[in-house]
């Protein structure tokens, strides 16, 4: 992997409420992924996760710093992802999300949610097996 490659694009769920995972690689020193979705990309909020061992030796586990855009909900999104995506890879990550529907129902909320798992773990797969 050269640094700053592109990885590629992973999709999850359509309408208002499908998501949009782009990861690009830094050679192994960690991994920058962008998550988009909704009515309206943008930057709402982002997560930043650095892998470390538990406290108890078993396993790892990952601490994580957000900033999230004034009234923006997406770092949310953001920090799931990036300790999912850290914990699983072992490697630093930050994730930017901006994910944006108008009036969006509880029911639309939640959809959102299941498909940011759902792209995030699509992308950890892909990327365990290259």
């Amino acid at each position: 992997m050269q640094f700053g490659e592109y990885l590629g694009n992973w999709s999850f769920g359509s309408g208002r409420t499908a998501i949009l995972l782009s990861a690009f690689g830094t050679g192994g020193n960690g991994l920058c992924v962008m998550l988009t979705g909704g009515e309206l990309a943008h930057i709402g909020g982002v997560a930043y996760a650095a892998p470390r061992n538990k406290s108890n030796a078993d396993g790892i586990t990952a601490d994580i710093s957000t900033v999230c855009g004034s009234g923006h909900k997406d770092v949310y999104a953001a920090a799931i992802a990036a300790k999912k995506i850290c914990v699983s890879l072992g490697e630093t990550i930050c994730v930017t999300a901006g994910i944006h529907v108008d009036n969006a129902t509880p029911e639309e909320l939640e959809r959102i949610n299941k498909n940011v798992e759902a792209v995030t773990d699509a992308f950890i797969v892909s990327y365990q097996s290259k």
